[in-house]
């Protein structure tokens, strides 16, 4: 409690310091927009505190309404008395504002004072008045009242509508008298009327319906709109027998509203009533009875729904059916079955679309029975239907039903429909195979179609027997279901098709089939790229070759890179080729860099989406070519195959990292020595990263001394750029500096070349940040690189050249400084 206590006086003592930064704010010449924040802010922080700044405000044209704002929200009295004060200190629109303010806080003792302004002269104070005292409530209802009916007529509209808002927070009993004096005023304006009578409705519920059914019997089509529409949320079914009693001398467009009312108000005890007037009538009334007895649902009504589906009024027959199409009960499902064997054509079509939609599964024998009929408009929709509704147990009677119709697309259609859906195709496959031993002419051609979307050993079996029959039409039908095979088992009929067919038609089918399905047999990259290489010799149309190269594309190995790579240059295929190169190189940069790095520095394209990805894909290959070979040699975890001075060297974010601290300053050189060998000719690459007193190396082909110390070359480098790029010695000194190159000649005869500008190669470290190091030791060759620029090289031919030696980290004594080493790799190189 004490901790509460504490928090709820610190909140008020923060609350009190702002609301006096914005009473300040208020009290300055600060700008206008200024000034508005403050108000905002006192809305919601202010108390009796702000009052008297925020008063003296309302007079003024350009702060009133923001005034207003703050003090319509401080729950202080003194609040409501400044907007009381001001009422005859403003004119105009201000005044109009501060006479809403007071009904926004429902000032009570605002009453009488702004009773006086429903009779001013200005219309629009007196309507600010009369709505201001509405929102007041309950207090302002005895002077609303006696201005509405003593006063002038010009402001009646704003005083009974401050009227209405009395009465929302008054006693049912206290609210209804409001609405009844109102209603008895005379000239009432029609939304005045509406408003009485809702009010009324609201106030006594079913006591209201005389008067409303006075409303609705009124010549207005508006009045009885409104009449209607309360009736109907009036619950209960003495209401709904008020509303149908009604329907039989109301005018048709009356009637319409009835009907509606009837239907939402869901009591079905109304259905009886609306049948006369389903039946006979004008065809709105009919069609809007049709839709009410839909929506109570009853299920009497069936019958009458199938009698009127018949009608020939066609709006009467489509809403009908609609309303069964859409009738909750299973008595719906046989009444549209029943419907099915009208002979009336446009109907049983509208039916067969009404049993698909509702799902009707025990219509599927009598839809087959249609399907087989001469009729092919009807026909043909049945089919559609059976395509939706049957399964596999229903395959045979409709392939028998197919060898019957004339409708032959529309049973290929639905038969295809019917056997995807299944999970287990092989009894399709058995039924379709059972309907073809005995089809013949067209019917025949469909099943072989069919058996080749529901594929399978015994469907295949069937389609390949089927290629060497003696008609003409199954052959050529069986040799395209050979070439749109889904699965690669056809892969030796296409060989087959194009090595031995004499319709170039076929050989460019089954070619294109071969393309399309080599890449998904199951069988090595490289037999799949040996097969679409041979075909590719073997094409003469453009189109096809295009098809190979997609194919190559989607097996990412060298060797069909190296395939496509041959396509490169050829005119009219250097797009397509160089977007299968592409496609491959992505995928294998990384494993074959060399092959990569070749075939992406011949593509030529106009595409530059494609372009760039070429130039991504070869900057990677090279990279990886660069990498190719190296092992690391620090795992990035911890100091194993590393060994040093106890206390100096760790692992930390991912790098060997040393640091000496004014608490723990470096006295002499240590280093972390490499522990996995003393490699002679090799390539180096180390990330580092130096405070700026910095001062570090990395040893090459150098001799291990004793307390962690070394002696041999060393890459050199410092934080402050200094000795970058600098090869060092312990014997020699600082032997070549950057931009140098130095030759030992066997007597040690040392010369010095200039191979770069010293200023313009340290442009190429990033002070503060990681750089790269690259060192490579070749012979008695040593050549150093920053960040892929090489920076100098030593080339040593004397007696103190070592041939070989351990690689170290160094720590150098100095100010305090941090060196970090992270993505250390070697790759040993052979001469």
């Amino acid at each position: 409690m004490k901790k509460l206590l504490i928090a709820l006086s610190l909140l008020a003592s923060n609350a009190f310091a702002q609301e006096d930064k914005a009473l300040a704010v208020l009290r300055s010449d600060a700008s206008l927009r200024e000034k508005a924040e403050a108000c905002r802010e006192l809305a919601r922080v202010g108390t009796s505190k702000s009052v008297p700044t925020l008063a003296q405000m309302l007079a003024e044209e350009s702060l009133s309404q923001m005034a207003r704002h703050a003090l319509e929200q401080i729950p202080d009295p003194s609040a409501n008395a400044a907007l009381r004060d001001s009422l005859a200190k403003v004119k105009g629109r201000l005044l109009m504002g501060v006479i809403h303010s007071l009904g926004v806080r429902k000032d009570i003792d605002a009453v009488q004072p702004l009773s006086v302004f429903l009779a001013d002269p200005d219309p629009a104070v007196a309507d600010a008045a009369a709505r201001a005292l509405g929102g007041i409530g309950a207090p302002s209802a005895p002077v609303l009242e006696k201005a509405l009916t003593q006063g002038s007529t010009a402001n009646k509209s704003a005083i009974m509508e401050g009227l209405f808002r009395c009465a929302e927070s008054m006693s049912n009993s206290e609210a209804a008298r409001i609405y009844e004096m109102i209603r008895n005023l005379p000239d009432l304006p029609q939304q005045m009327r509406v408003a009485v009578l809702r009010g009324t409705v609201r106030c006594r519920g079913a006591e209201t319906v005389p008067l409303l059914i006075e409303s609705l019997r009124t010549e207005s089509y508006v009045s009885a709109a409104n009449a209607i529409r309360m009736l109907a949320e009036i619950p209960g079914q003495e209401v709904t027998k008020v509303l149908v009693a009604e329907l039989s001398s109301a005018k048709p467009d009356v009637q319409i509203l009835l009907l509606h009312a009837l239907g939402n108000r869901g009591d079905n005890t109304a259905s009886a009533a609306l049948v006369p007037l389903a039946k006979d009538g004008p065809q709105n009334v009919r069609v809007a009875a049709i839709r009410s007895l839909v929506q109570l649902g009853a299920p009497a009504s069936i019958p009458v729904l199938v009698d009127l589906a018949k009608d020939p009024a066609p709006d009467v027959s489509n809403a009908a059916l609609a309303g069964l199409t859409g009738f909750p009960n299973k008595q719906a499902d046989d009444a549209m079955l029943t419907l099915l064997e009208e002979k009336n054509t446009k109907l049983r079509l509208s039916v067969i679309d009404a049993v698909a939609q509702r799902r009707v599964k025990a219509a599927i024998p009598a839809l087959i029975k249609i399907a087989a009929e001469a009729d092919t408009d009807v026909a043909g929709p049945s089919f559609q239907a059976l395509g939706e509704l049957a399964e596999e147990n229903d395959v045979p009677s409709v392939v028998g039903a197919l060898v019957q119709t004339r409708a032959v697309a529309a049973a290929e259609t639905a038969l295809a429909a019917i056997c995807a859906r299944q999970p287990d195709r092989t009894g399709c496959a058995d039924s379709l195979l059972g309907g073809l031993a005995r089809a013949q002419g067209e019917p025949k051609l469909v099943l072989l179609r069919v058996l080749g979307t529901v594929g399978g050993s015994k469907a295949l079996a069937a389609i390949r027997a089927a290629a060497h029959e003696s008609d003409a039409a199954v052959r050529e039908t069986a040799l395209r279901v050979l070439c749109d095979w889904p699965t690669p088992e056809v892969l030796p009929d296409l060989a087959q098709i194009a090595q031995a067919s004499d319709d170039a038609k076929f050989k460019i089918l089954a070619r294109r089939a071969q393309l399309r399905l080599i890449p998904a047999q199951d069988a090595p990259d490289a037999q799949k790229v040996s097969q679409l290489k041979q075909i590719m010799a073997s094409l003469e149309r453009q189109e096809e070759k295009r098809l190979a190269l997609a194919a190559l594309a989607s097996i990412h190995t060298e060797d069909s890179l190296q395939v496509v790579a041959q396509y490169l240059a050829a005119e009219g295929l250097n797009e397509e080729a160089g977007d299968a190169a592409v496609s491959i190189a992505e995928q294998i940069a990384a494993s074959h860099p060399a092959s990569v790095a070749a075939a992406m520095r011949l593509v030529k394209t106009n595409n530059k989406k494609l372009a760039e990805r070429a130039q991504q894909v070869l900057s990677r290959a090279e990279a990886a070519a660069r990498e190719e070979g190296f092992k690391p040699i620090f795992n990035g975890r911890d100091l194993t195959g590393w060994d040093g001075k106890p206390g100096w060297w760790k692992v930390e974010d991912g790098a060997l990292t040393t640091e000496s601290t004014p608490d723990k300053p470096c006295k002499a050189p240590n280093y972390l020595i490499w522990r996995g060998g003393q490699p002679a000719d090799f390539e180096l690459l180390a990330d580092f990263k130096l405070s700026l007193e910095g001062n570090s190396g990395i040893q090459i082909r150098s001799e291990e001394r004793p307390d962690w110390d070394t002696f041999g070359y060393q890459a050199d480098m410092t934080g402050n750029g200094e000795l970058i790029g600098f090869i060092y010695h312990h014997s020699r000194g600082l032997v070549a500096g950057r931009g140098e190159k130095v030759v030992f000649a066997p007597d040690g005869t040392k010369t010095v070349e200039r191979i770069g500008d010293a200023a313009e190669l340290l442009k190429h470290f990033r002070q503060g940040d990681w750089n790269t190091y690259r060192i490579v030791c070749r012979g008695s060759d040593i050549a150093l690189y920053l960040n892929s620029v090489l920076m100098c090289q030593v080339t040593d031919r004397s007696n103190q050249a070592a041939p070989k030696g351990i690689i170290a980290l160094q720590m150098h004594p100095g100010p305090p400084m941090k060196v970090q080493f992270k993505n250390i790799r070697l790759r040993e190189l052979s001469r």
